[in-house]
């Protein structure tokens, strides 16, 4: 899969109802942007809970889903802790939806190689097993057919677990970081090839790092500051 030289990426907009400046951008890129990109990448977490299968979860998020499928752009959305079992809901032609279980992937930019990922990945043992439970097709099956019987109790509970959640900027952003790169060249070297840069979400920090070995972009939160990743020019801009 090739990135194009204007693709942008947006990450973390945590995106719900009465919280949708995403969806006002997206539905306004044309007033917003010189130009709409031929490709935008979402990095994960761009729903605050958004489940595939589920139905109360789609319902909920209706407004969000109809805009990125109404989105002319090739749009590639990686899965996140937040929203995943994606592929249930976007079957659209220029939609690819990227998995957890598929992350991080490889991507081409040119001559370059960039590896992506929501970035909830690499983390421990105990993370893993919980993240896998909860986004299994059994798992998803069950859960939806007692929301169904209880009338969208079950998601109705679980969503305001959520809400109630606070999104917040790290504190500990540069030791995160350096765990993050020194993670990315462990795995780096079990793939044997060179990497030019890794692009992840999920840590909210906003970072831009020329490592020795690669450029690693840690994605800001687009919920706190509509901060996107300009590709071309190695920035992050504001839309």
């Amino acid at each position: 899969m090739r990135l194009n030289d204007d693709a942008i990426f947006i990450a973390d907009s945590h995106t719900q109802k009465n919280r949708d400046a995403l969806i006002y951008k997206l539905n306004n890129l044309k007033m917003i942007m010189p130009k709409i990109p031929s490709q935008i990448v979402l990095l994960g977490d761009i729903a605050n809970l958004l489940v595939g299968g589920i139905k109360s979860s789609e319902k909920e998020n209706e407004e969000l889903i109809k805009c990125i499928k109404n989105i002319k752009s090739q749009i590639i959305y990686f899965e996140g802790n937040h929203d995943f079992n994606l592929s249930k809901i976007f079957d659209c032609d220029n939609i690819t939806t990227i998995s957890r279980a598929s992350q991080p992937i490889i991507m081409q930019y040119k001559n370059k190689k960039i590896l992506l990922a929501h970035g909830d990945i690499f983390l421990n043992k105990q993370y893993e097993l919980y993240i896998n439970t909860i986004t299994s097709n059994k798992v998803i099956t069950f859960l939806n057919y007692i929301d169904f019987i209880s009338k969208n109790i079950i998601f109705d509970f679980i969503q305001k677990k959520i809400k109630a959640k606070v999104i917040k900027y790290p504190n500990n952003e540069d030791s995160i970081i350096q765990s993050r790169i020194s993670k990315y060249k462990t795995y780096i070297k079990l793939l044997d090839t060179k990497i030019d840069m890794i692009i992840e979400g999920h840590f909210h920090i906003g970072k831009i790092i020329n490592d020795k070995d690669f450029v690693y972009v840690a994605m800001p939160s687009f919920y706190h500051n509509a901060k996107i990743f300009d590709l071309k020019n190695i920035k992050f801009a504001i839309i």
